[in-house]
């Protein structure tokens, strides 16, 4: 289970050796980890670590071009990269899914076919040729973790304090000129990321096998 914010705040002033809060309080230095958090969660992205996708079970109505709400799109998407598509129906478990393919634009004039084939991510929505029947689509996509905004909130990434509390540590005594503390702070942070890579990584992308 992740750590609350206040755990890398106390971290982060104790590298700064501000342990009272005099020169970093909460309004000053919270910033500073919600941008370590975002740098985080692109370090995740890139190795393809689970912690940063998810997957919702959405539908296709015939006579639509988008997949129907609520399901899609869901609260935490920042971009789909796969979809799959089955009967109307069908569960996660339903044998027969097939993989869609992304395109950079549906041809004009595009006739449906009795599957929707493909996908494109247009101005954040997933736009589809259409179908002639009803079509049950399970979407991959990329997730934001949640950012924290109070104290008390969760980081909600495994070990993920050694690397924020450091790089808050960095990015605060970057802003007020502080270069040495910066570039200790710095390699610190880059040390500890391995340690949450390890602990957050994937080893193979997820898939629905037909």
């Amino acid at each position: 289970m992740s750590v609350p914010m206040s755990q890398v705040l106390a971290t982060a002033r104790t590298y700064l050796n501000d342990d009272n809060a005099t020169q970093f309080p909460d309004p000053v230095l919270i910033p500073k980890v919600q941008e370590a958090h975002r740098e985080l969660q692109e370090e995740l992205w890139a190795i393809g670590s689970p912690i940063v996708r998810g997957a919702v079970l959405a539908s296709y109505t015939v006579g639509g071009v988008r997949l129907d709400a609520p399901a899609f799109p869901p609260t935490d998407l920042l971009c789909p990269f796969m979809l799959w598509e089955n009967a109307s129906g069908s569960t996660i478990i339903t044998p027969g899914w097939q993989p869609m393919t992304e395109a950079f634009y549906i041809p004009l004039g595009t006739a449906p076919g009795n599957t929707l084939g493909f996908w494109v991510w247009q101005q954040e929505a997933v736009l589809l040729a259409g179908s002639t029947a009803n079509r049950a689509v399970v979407v991959w996509y990329r997730r934001q973790i949640d950012i924290p905004v109070l104290a008390t909130d969760k980081i909600g990434i495994l070990f993920g304090e050694s690397y924020l509390a450091a790089r808050t540590a960095a990015i605060a005594a970057g802003s007020v000129g502080s270069d040495k503390v910066y570039e200790a702070m710095t390699a610190l942070s880059k040390e500890n990321l391995a340690k949450v890579i390890t602990a957050n990584r994937g080893q193979q992308k997820p898939l629905i096998k037909p």
